[in-house]
């Protein structure tokens, strides 16, 4: 991979948007003195908002030129995977070869992508310990902008990401997405990595400058309403790149973590139970194993198996169900949870693994918060007209 790339889709004959998140593509570019290679410099400044402090990234690039073992990881949903552009031309694997290239001797950098498609922060953080942290990264990406809610619930979980992260001594970049309609959760992500002096690069506000000026479409970015397409996710990779370039000129200092939250990060230390780490008092009529990928470890109930009730003991404070949902047809049906906390019941519940938004996704929901470590036994049977049905458990995130 070259170390400097020319992005090649900003052309003078294309046609440019009316309006800055989406809008019509009919009507033709502004004119103006600038060149097209000035619009693009310019864009790729607009992307940095942040350099925050810079004495983590400074240390890893030190570390990564010594020869020593650095790892890249990234963590967010399907625009860090990488789906319409691929493994291979995903904007992280192209900025870990960018970096390696750069800064790495021999093969001392690696990489670990732990995106996964259609997931928020309030998942991503469940996933930190096992898919992150467990590979002991040194720099870690992060994306949810489209994929979060504004609400105090998914604050929290992205600012426990923050947290775990820079409590293990990881050098924190965080990266703002938009959708072609112009969401984005990016303001909130932009208070919390103002509060921990965190970098932030933002596509969302670069191409905002350029639609707004009428020097790019949607179109020339994604093949859809929120994915890069493989020009997009270069374009996003030479944002990301020109950070790297630059943050060694500048200034560093001591990094000091703040006394007090932003919000409440109360997922701060979550993980997840599965059948790798925890056996089930009773596996009832469930068997081991379920299809998703990064989550087959868990319990599946498969049609006409029976409905004895699987059965899951372990200590925490908050718990959280993920499932297998899905988007329709007969297979799949309704689970009944029972929570018990410290030998008293604590809720029942009915949980489908059917909605009209499902496609195959790991979904979550919260069965239970106390304000310290209890007891917990979670019994799940299917409900009364669904045990002929199927139903995946993925695993249970917890808090201690």
């Amino acid at each position: 991979m070259k170390l400097k790339k020319a992005f090649p889709f900003i052309l003078s004959g294309v046609l440019m948007l009316s309006a800055f998140g989406c809008g019509n593509n009919s009507q033709s570019k502004k004119s103006s003195s600038k060149s097209d290679k000035d619009w693009h410099s310019e864009m790729i400044e607009k992307s940095l908002v942040s350099y925050g402090n810079t004495n983590a990234m400074k240390e890893k690039i030190k570390k990564a030129q010594s020869g020593k073992e650095v790892t890249l990881a990234y963590l967010g949903g399907s625009i860090t995977e990488g789906l319409t552009a691929g493994p291979s031309q995903c904007w992280a694997k192209l900025t870990y070869e960018y970096f390696a290239e750069k800064y790495g001797k021999d093969d001392n950098v690696k990489y670990c992508n732990a995106g996964l498609s259609g997931t928020p922060s309030k998942l991503g953080i469940l996933r930190l310990k096992r898919d992150v942290l467990a590979n002991k990264p040194d720099i870690c990406f992060v994306e949810f902008a489209v994929n979060d809610a504004i609400d105090g619930e998914h604050k929290g979980a992205y600012e426990s990401i923050v947290k775990d992260l820079l409590e293990q001594n990881v050098a924190v970049v965080l990266l703002f997405s938009v959708t072609e309609a112009d969401y984005s959760a990016q303001d909130y992500m932009k208070a919390i990595g103002k509060h921990y002096d965190l970098p932030m690069i933002s596509y969302c506000d670069a191409l905002r400058f350029m639609f707004e000026n009428k020097q790019m479409t949607w179109d020339d970015f994604s093949d859809d309403e929120s994915h890069p397409n493989i020009a997009g996710h270069e374009l996003v990779a030479e944002m990301v790149d020109h950070y790297f370039d630059t943050v060694i000129n500048v200034k560093s200092k001591a990094y000091t973590m703040p006394a007090e939250p932003l919000n409440t990060p109360r997922l701060s230390g979550a993980d997840i139970y599965e059948s790798t780490n925890l056996n089930p008092a009773s596996i009832g009529s469930w068997v081991d194993g379920t299809n998703i990928n990064d989550f087959k470890d868990g319990w599946t109930h498969k049609a006409d198996s029976g409905n004895k009730p699987l059965l899951l003991k372990f200590k925490g404070r908050f718990a959280y169900l993920i499932y297998k949902e899905v988007g329709g047809g007969d297979l799949f049906g309704k689970a009944h949870v029972k929570i018990t906390c410290n030998g008293e019941l604590y809720n029942e519940l009915d949980v489908n693994a059917v909605t009209s938004s499902g496609w195959g996704n790991p979904q979550m929901i919260n069965i239970g918060m106390q304000t310290e470590a209890v007891d917990y036994e979670v019994e799940i049977s299917m409900t009364s007209g669904d045990e002929a049905k199927e139903f995946q458990v993925l695993g249970i995130g917890y808090t201690t």
